[in-house]
C-alpha cells in the first residue's frame, strides 16, 4: 500500500476482494433483455393483465432494490479508497 501504513497480507486479500465485490455490486446493469421487458410492460402499464402488472411491480421492487445496493456499494468504495488509495484503482 502507498502512503498508509502497511496491511497484513490477509487483511489485504479482504481489503481487496471486498472492493471487487462493491465494484460488481455498483457496476450492475440490467440484462437488456430484461431491461427491454421491463420497458415493454411500463409502457403498457394501462393494459396488463393482472400477471403482468405483478410481473411489472416485481420487477419495480427489484430495481429499486438495486438503484439502492448500487449507491451503498458506491459510498463504501468511496469510503474505502480514502483509508486505503490503492484500492481505488485495482491493478
Amino acid at each position: 500500500m502507498s502512503a498508509t501504513a502497511p496491511v497484513e497480507p490477509a487483511w489485504q486479500a479482504a481489503l481487496e476482494s471486498s472492493a471487487a465485490a462493491l465494484r460488481r455490486v455498483a457496476s450492475y446493469t440490467l440484462p437488456p433483455e430484461l431491461d427491454r421487458r421491463v420497458l415493454e410492460l411500463g409502457e403498457r402499464k394501462e393494459s396488463l393483465t393482472e400477471d403482468e402488472r405483478a410481473e411489472l411491480m416485481a420487477w419495480v421492487t427489484f430495481t429499486q432494490q438495486r438503484s439502492v445496493e448500487k449507491l451503498e456499494a458506491e459510498v463504501a468504495l468511496r469510503r474505502l479508497a480514502a483509508v486505503c488509495p490503492d484500492l481505488a484503482n485495482p491493478t
